[in-house]
């Protein structure tokens, strides 16, 4: 759904064209056969298994395997997760490069390639007996991340695939729900019976051999030249008006603090307002469902608009740590609330620069707005620790509830910005009608 005005001659005019951002509306369009295809069921569930795979490979895998490499290495906890810090933020730092070249590369060579890249990473720390080594296998599978998850696939579907790219994204990020259950059951198993550095091994196996025919067949060669004005001239959203693309930035950044601060210490968060263990892991069982659902009830109801869910997902959160610090027996409603806001939120970043800027340098966009909140999620767990260790559970909410407000106004703001124009728009052709 791309946010357009008609003016008086009844000719519709995407939303960049009234902010400030006519490097957007210049582009040129690359005519590509897919645009006007409905996407099949396999490439659906295609991607969405990319993506489990890719998930399970990079964020979630040490997930399983920490405690095992920390055993036998000696090495500490903030050194194996600092290392997984450190790739987000090289992930962060090349999603710009990312989507320049996904904008103006006729093959999708990002994410055909980013299996072979992971699994190199994967590789190395398989075979790493030094923490420099180590880092190396994380900074490359940072760039593998960059390259192949969230961000980088949704900038591929906007350029290939048109006006399904919305629905897409739903449908994806649904299959994509599941990574963490469906990627944890391999590597423990494969960890169980093989240990964690043949695990290592045998997943980039996997990964080499099943993303890139993959990506192949789903995102073949389009039709058209590639677009040589996005490689001479980098798309920016900070021109004459920035307001709009800061706001963006400042609501994906804060989201992914939330979710990535919440997520990582939730069971500390219930242990110590006096959950057992048993009770805290049945409550957190709670969160995929919420997440998964929220996507679900998007396909099958009428859909709100991007920039609704934005609102609504900034909202669902707020709720959701405000029923966690209230109450412990408000928990579970807490965590479905605050899981459904991050299911919206997987959405949202995808839809809403979409809706707003059109099709014609998303993949650029899509880089330039996913920098700083991977950068974001990479120092989180470091601030969430030392304040959770530092001062109490509660302050720990405190703190991350301030965040949700702000951002529960940052998603107001934004809506009241677009809103605001779309209404000056249609005065102004009012009055060139009277005249």
């Amino acid at each position: 759904m791309l946010i357009v005005f008609t003016d008086a001659k009844h000719r519709k005019i995407p939303f960049c064209q009234y902010k400030g951002l006519p490097e957007l509306c210049k582009m040129k369009t690359i005519s590509l056969s897919l645009k006007e295809a409905t996407p099949s069921l396999f490439t659906n569930l295609g991607l969405g298994a990319g993506q489990i795979l890719l998930w399970g490979g990079s964020y979630f895998i040490l997930s399983v395997l920490s405690k095992p490499i920390m055993a036998e290495t000696g090495w500490t906890y903030q050194m194996v997760y600092g290392a997984l810090s450190f790739s987000m933020v090289i992930s962060g730092l090349v999603l710009p490069f990312v989507g320049r070249m996904i904008q103006s590369l006729r093959r999708n060579h990002m994410l055909r390639y980013t299996g072979l890249v992971m699994a190199a990473g994967l590789l190395i720390m398989g075979s790493a007996h030094n923490y420099r080594m180590f880092m190396l296998a994380w900074a490359i599978t940072g760039i593998a991340m960059g390259m192949g998850l969230y961000d980088a696939l949704f900038a591929s579907i906007g350029k290939y695939f048109g006006k399904s790219t919305r629905n897409m994204i739903v449908k994806v990020t649904l299959i994509s729900s599941l990574a963490p259950t469906i990627s944890w059951l391999i590597t423990s198993y494969l960890l169980e019976n093989m240990g964690w550095r043949n695990t290592c091994f045998i997943y980039a196996g996997i990964l080499a051999l099943g993303i890139l025919p993959l990506h192949f067949f789903v995102f073949p060669q389009v039709s058209a030249p590639a677009d040589e004005s996005s490689k001479s001239k980098e798309v920016t959203a900070t021109g004459p008006e920035p307001k709009l693309f800061l706001l963006l930035i400042c609501s994906f950044t804060m989201g992914a603090v939330l979710t990535t601060g919440v997520i990582i210490n939730l069971i500390d968060i219930l242990t110590g307002k006096d959950h057992t263990m048993a009770a805290s892991l049945v409550i957190i069982s709670f969160l995929g469902p919420s997440q998964a659902g929220v996507r679900l009830l998007e396909l099958i109801m009428p859909p709100a608009t991007p920039l609704k869910m934005s609102v609504l997902s900034a909202l669902s959160m707020l709720a959701g740590l405000v029923l966690l610090m209230v109450s412990n027996n408000l928990a579970i409603p807490g965590v479905i609330l605050f899981g459904m806001g991050n299911g919206m939120r997987s959405v949202v970043r995808g839809t809403l620069p979409l809706s707003l800027f059109g099709e014609s340098g998303y993949a650029v966009l899509i880089g330039k707005l996913g920098r700083w909140p991977l950068i974001a999620q990479a120092v989180t767990p470091v601030i969430a620790g030392f304040i959770m260790q530092k001062f109490s559970n509660m302050c720990f909410l405190g703190v991350f509830l301030i965040i949700a407000v702000i951002n529960v106004f940052v998603s107001v703001i934004i809506y009241g910005t677009v809103k605001k124009t779309q209404q000056g728009v249609h005065s102004s052709q009012q009055i060139k009608q009277t005249i």
